[in-house]
């Protein structure tokens, strides 16, 4: 009689206890669902910025001056400096006085850094004069940082050229010298391992390759708080090894050169001795591999274009990996 009773009670107990169970489950899959969308509203496809900017650039030529501005916020920079309606006074001028027949670019990065991306990319634009109507190409290299408000994606930010601030990445070879303050014999000089790796003391095998400095910096400082108390860590690059170019075809020097600064095209020839008596100066290529194309964008360089002053901006930064070939 006593076992009948307690199991009643229990019988009792799960019929109150399971549907709230239930219901609870339920508003917590709801809720962690509707969390979840939420957090990945904001994230920026890839495939959603090319599909940007080709939709930009389709713009850009068009010359429909209200349409071409949306796809800036409203506090917009340019090179840094030039506001919203910098951009558009500038834009008004290129429309009032060309044609513009060729806009387009050739995405080489795409860095997602959650509500927003940065896109380094190379551009290439033709312009026809409505006066003269003589065309001219403008081409370089230009970074944009990509919002999404709402559902629409917007140009935060975009440099062209000398005004794009590159953040060196570490590669294999690179020289790197890791000191930890007041602990010699935890500070080393180390080289990047082929497979991106390095040792340092205490640590063991931390991943160097494609990283900036300071992250790399960060993470040997969060892995000694195990060894050490507020460790505080420096990373230098010592020697770059890791960044070339290669130059071939009608040059003095044909190799592989060290990229060691900012360098540009004209200045990678001159690396390689300048151009041989059988160079065709004005058909050079430059073949820029990147993750969206694997195999290569060629790029036409005309020499006397950049010599002559007529389109100084053909002599582009030169990018690690770059083969320059002169026919």
């Amino acid at each position: 009689m006593r076992l009948r009773s307690i199991l009643v009670i229990l019988a009792v107990l799960i019929s109150c206890l399971v549907p709230h169970g239930y219901t609870l489950s339920r508003s917590f899959a709801s809720e962690t669902g509707s969390k979840k969308v939420s957090d990945s509203v904001n994230i920026i496809q890839d495939g959603e910025v090319i599909k940007f900017l080709k939709t930009f650039s389709k713009s850009y030529k068009e010359g429909n001056i209200d349409e071409y501005m949306t796809f800036f916020t409203a506090n917009v920079l340019e090179n840094g400096a030039n506001n919203f309606e910098k951009i558009k006074t500038d834009y008004l001028h290129t429309i009032t006085h060309n044609i513009i027949t060729v806009h387009e670019f050739e995405v080489s990065d795409i860095k997602n850094q959650g509500d927003s991306v940065m896109v380094d990319a190379l551009y290439n634009k033709t312009l026809t004069e409505k006066s003269k109507g003589d065309a001219f190409e403008i081409n370089g290299n230009v970074r944009l940082k990509i919002l999404k408000e709402g559902d629409q994606l917007r140009i935060a930010a975009i440099d062209y050229d000398k005004y794009i601030k590159y953040d060196y990445i570490i590669g294999s070879e690179d020289i790197l010298e890791i000191s930890v303050w007041k602990s010699p014999d935890l500070s080393s000089i180390i080289m990047v391992r082929p497979d991106g790796m390095i040792s340092l003391p205490l640590i063991g095998d931390i991943q160097a390759n494609n990283r900036y400095a300071k992250d790399l910096k960060e993470e040997i400082g969060k892995k000694l708080l195990e060894y050490k108390q507020d460790p505080i860590v420096s990373v230098i690059v010592k020697e770059v090894n890791s960044q070339a170019v290669f130059v071939t075809g009608e040059v003095i020097r044909p190799g592989k050169y060290p990229l060691r600064s900012e360098t540009s095209i004209v200045q990678a020839i001159t690396l390689a001795g300048g151009f041989s008596q059988w160079a065709d100066k004005d058909k050079i290529v430059v073949i820029r591999k990147s993750p969206l194309k694997p195999e290569g964008n060629r790029i036409v360089v005309r020499y006397s274009d950049i010599v002559s002053g007529k389109n100084m901006k053909a002599n582009i930064l030169l990018k690690a990996g770059d083969t320059i070939i002169v026919p």
